[in-house]
């Protein structure tokens, strides 16, 4: 019932008066009583022969019922709705005729696919009734039809999102232990670096107090100019030993960011990068300075050191291109560089713990400030990539920390 406790009408009567039915009948008699009694009821369409209705049909996309009479010049009826089932067999199918042979009948069965069967001369409430009843059959198959292809497109997106989430989990899990392996390295790197630069430092610098202690020993006045000498040689030393510090914290943790801001700490890394691996570059940035979070900040500053070491590791180039520029919507980054270029698509193909970490982590940063990274590259003709981050995310714009992304 509707809220006024009214019968509410059935589905295949609040549709009936817009279905449109196709009556095929050489008698016009019988056509002119036909369209007299039904045609308030239906959308009635008429034609005098089975070639001239087979012509409506294929002009008219939404037929529901085609009638035929079966004794017509030319193609029978049963031939008619023959090819209108090859073509369209959701549509309700009806042969009207003046007597009833088996065989005619199960011809049309099998042919066909006949709905239902009406005797001349048909009775106006019989008729009523069967075009009724064909009404709501049509109805509850399109019904079905449709429940049946929203059932099968959720399944299809269930399937889809278990597939993804499968994946999900294997990229997870692969990144866990990607990350966990880059971790020790980066630990056994850190080691060696204090080893091999700090404790060589430190080393040299004990064994130069040693060698003066020798030196002045036994002397009761030390020579201004060489005191001079060896502190001077001694503040080298230091500093030597504060800019490896220096360096190795810049590595861990870039402080830069907190002291003089993401701009500057963006020159500072290129200046870096260009000294480091004798690579030119050509930087035209604009101020990122609507990038107001810290954590999206060194997020940004990470994807520039993954790529900006990426490129002087394995590109083999001489110079690259880097452009950020800023609207009102995103900032953009943009690494063009001139080396040897590599098969992204086959890389993309990997399965996941083959395809390393750097990819793998460049992506996760994007993901976690809201944006994209569009990697373009061919053997021989370099790389380009485009980083797009939109600034109203929460992370760009403090309202999210690194710590809540999940």
């Amino acid at each position: 019932m509707d809220t006024q406790g009214n019968m509410e009408t059935p589905p295949y009567q609040r549709q009936q008066q817009n279905l449109k039915i196709l009556f095929v009948e050489d008698d016009p008699e019988s056509t002119e009583l036909f369209v007299s009694c039904f045609a308030e009821e239906y959308d009635i369409l008429t034609a005098a022969s089975a070639e001239e209705a087979f012509e409506v049909f294929k002009q008219e996309s939404d037929i529901t019922m085609v009638l035929s009479d079966q004794n017509m010049p030319g193609m029978s009826g049963v031939d008619l709705l023959t090819r209108i089932y090859e073509q369209q067999p959701d549509i309700i199918r009806i042969i009207i005729t003046g007597y009833i042979d088996i065989s005619d009948t199960i011809d049309a069965i099998n042919k066909g696919h006949i709905y239902q069967f009406i005797l001349k001369p048909w009775d106006i409430v019989q008729m009523r009734m069967i075009l009724g009843q064909a009404a709501q059959t049509w109805v509850l198959t399109k019904e079905n039809r449709m429940l049946h292809d929203q059932v099968f497109e959720q399944n299809r997106l269930l399937t889809e999102t278990n597939q993804q989430c499968r994946i999900s989990e294997e990229n997870l899990r692969n990144l866990s232990t990607a990350l966990l392996n880059a971790r020790e390295d980066e630990q056994k790197r850190i080691s060696m670096e204090l080893h091999d630069e700090l404790g060589q430092a430190l080393a040299a610098l004990k064994l130069q107090i040693r060698v003066m202690k020798n030196e002045f020993s036994g002397t009761e006045q030390c020579p201004t100019e060489l005191v001079s000498d060896w502190l001077d040689l001694f503040r080298a030393s230091i500093n030597e030993i504060i800019e490896n510090v220096r360096r190795l914290s810049r590595n861990l943790s870039p402080v830069i960011i907190d002291d003089l801001g993401l701009d500057a700490a963006l020159e500072n890394i290129v200046r870096n990068f260009t000294d480091i691996f004798t690579i030119t570059c050509s930087f035209h940035p604009e101020p990122l300075g609507a990038i107001h979070s810290t954590d999206g900040q060194r997020l940004v500053y990470r994807l520039v050191q993954e790529t900006l070491n990426n490129i002087g590791k394995h590109s083999e180039a001489d110079h690259i291109d880097f452009t950020i520029r800023v609207d009102d919507k995103q900032a953009t980054l943009k690494l063009t560089d001139n080396g040897r270029g590599f098969d992204y698509q086959e890389i993309v193909n990997r399965r996941p713990e083959h395809k390393g970490i750097g990819l793998t982590a460049m992506t996760e940063r994007v993901n976690m400030l809201g944006g994209t990274v569009d990697i373009n590259s061919e053997v021989g003709r370099g790389t380009t990539v485009f980083f797009t981050i939109p600034l109203d995310s929460d992370l760009v714009r403090g309202n999210l920390t690194t710590d809540n992304v999940s």
